[in-house]
């Protein structure tokens, strides 16, 4: 990560509150409503004065108009009654004699007339009922007080004109709203664009821009506790870089200091063995000399991990399990008999290939059997087993020391993890071990897997040394990898 600038928030114009920037919006929709209804109301005037519609009162003086002729008409008949209207002749007993209405309709007039009922309503198109006597009949008539059209076909065809302008009056206004809200959607997320692409950078660690602050005073004051944090975060991030270039370097030179040291050591050693030694003693210069090799190969990686910045690099290969095994054994023995343990190894018939890199996978066992060696009392066993299947390798090595705490089975395998209580309760373990042999494992497609095993069965092996007391006794760790 290089150097930040340095940068501030933008303000492109004035500042207004969220509030007036909702109210904004509403005065659109109430003006937008009120001019639709001036509209409306205008063009229902022009309708009512045109040849289209008649007014509502028509239908009724059309009525009072033709009460005269039909009293003296000798009889009803349909051209007597007007065009909105329609009529029922009743005899004295309330018998319909002809007529236009209905059975309901001629119901409801006669129970009018004869004061059972009322006449009209409140609501828009209430009957109205008009009584004209004839003698020994009499003639009522119904109409409406509503605007009608003057063309039958559209009354047969069309609502009435205040239902049909009462549906277009709300669908210009859900129209209104619509656009508004449309309109109101994207500038609402034209103003909060900034935020969404300043949280997205920071989240991404992007953090050389500005952030241009809008119109709207809250979302500003967001902005700015953003900018500060961004601010914030790029000086921890540039202090955690350069903290972590410095451990880089350290880590390079410490290395590469380490390499000469090592060279004397694995020099000597093969001069060791040109000398007059007992087979022990050769033997011993052997392991010294390729210990200080392989501990070369450590340090090499090590630089090109600190130069790199990546985790340690694999050259996986197909790599034959009887010779891994054979070549991890001699390693191994050389070990424990440092730590005055001994080793049992149980490990039959393995045969196939695994895709591996054997050094680096040696690597893992070996941190694995030096952690088994450091916990178990002088004189104790180390158990290492393998079997196979037709999917996998298994591999395991257990201890006769106290075995993980319950914390430390749970958590051994993570990075810089140190249990007081535990196996690594000396002061020369760091966290790391486990943790390396686990990230050694996952490169290989494996898995890894601790437990504690019973007294009995970590005292399986001859001679191991260890108590028999029904308890929990000694640690097994062990690595699953897949077959080729």
């Amino acid at each position: 990560m290089g150097r930040l600038r340095e940068g501030r928030c933008r303000t492109l114009s004035r500042e207004v509150p969220i509030g007036l920037f909702f109210l904004k919006y509403f005065i659109y929709i109430f003006a937008g409503i009120v001019l639709t209804v001036i509209v409306f109301v205008c063009a229902f005037g022009l309708l009512l004065n045109s040849d289209v519609v008649y007014p509502a009162g028509y239908a009724e003086k059309q009525a009072k108009e033709a009460v005269e002729t039909i009293q003296k008409a000798e009889q009803v008949t349909p051209d007597l009654i007007p065009e909105l209207c329609q009529y029922a002749v009743f005899d004295e007993g309330g018998h319909v004699l002809s007529g236009s209405m209905g059975a309901k309709e001629a119901s409801r007039a006669w129970n009018v007339i004869t004061g059972r009922a009322y006449n009209g309503g409140t609501y828009i198109g209430a009957d109205f009922f008009l009584e004209i006597p004839r003698g020994s009949e009499c003639c009522v008539l119904r109409y409406q007080l509503i605007v009608q059209y003057q063309s039958a076909l559209l009354r047969k065809c069309l609502p009435r004109p205040e239902m049909l302008l009462l549906v277009l009056f709300l669908m210009i206004v859900s129209g209104i709203i619509l656009s508004v809200a449309v309109r109101f959607r994207t500038v609402v997320r034209k103003k909060l664009a900034p935020l969404a692409e300043a949280a997205d950078r920071i989240q991404r660690q992007e953090l050389d821009f500005e952030i241009v602050r809008g119109s709207v005073r809250e979302i500003n004051t967001i902005l700015h506790a953003m900018d500060e944090m961004r601010i914030a975060l790029k000086g921890s991030l540039e202090k955690q870089w350069r903290l972590e270039q410095m451990k880089q370097e350290q880590m390079s030179a410490l290395a590469h200091d380490l390499k000469t040291p090592l060279t004397l050591v694995r020099g000597n050693a093969e001069l060791l063995g040109d000398t007059r030694l007992t087979e022990e003693q050769r033997e011993y210069a052997v392991c010294i000399a390729d210990s200080a090799l392989q501990m070369q190969d450590y340090v090499q990686m090590m630089i090109a991990v600190a130069r790199s910045s990546e985790e340690m690099p694999v050259h996986r290969g197909q790599t034959p399990v009887q010779a891994f095994l054979e070549d991890l054994k001699r390693q191994a023995g050389g070990l424990c008999t440092v730590h005055h343990v001994s080793l049992q190894w149980s490990c039959p018939d393995l045969t196939g290939n695994i895709y591996a890199e054997p050094a680096l996978l040696a690597r893992a066992f070996m941190n694995i059997i030096a952690n088994a060696a450091e916990h178990t009392p002088d004189g104790g066993v180390i158990l290492f087993e393998g079997r196979q299947d037709e999917t996998q390798v298994v591999l395991s090595v257990t201890d006769s020391g106290k075995g993980f705490t319950k914390r430390a089975l749970l958590h051994a395998k993570e990075q810089f993890y140190m249990d007081d209580d535990s196996r690594w309760a000396a002061g020369s373990h760091y966290g790391m071990g486990l943790y390396i042999v686990d990230t050694i494992v996952r490169q290989h497609e494996g898995e890894l897997l601790l437990e504690n095993v019973p007294a009995a069965s970590a005292a399986e092996s001859k001679g191991s040394g260890a108590e028999s007391r029904g308890v929990l006794l000694g640690a097994r760790v062990t690595v699953k990898l897949p077959r080729q």
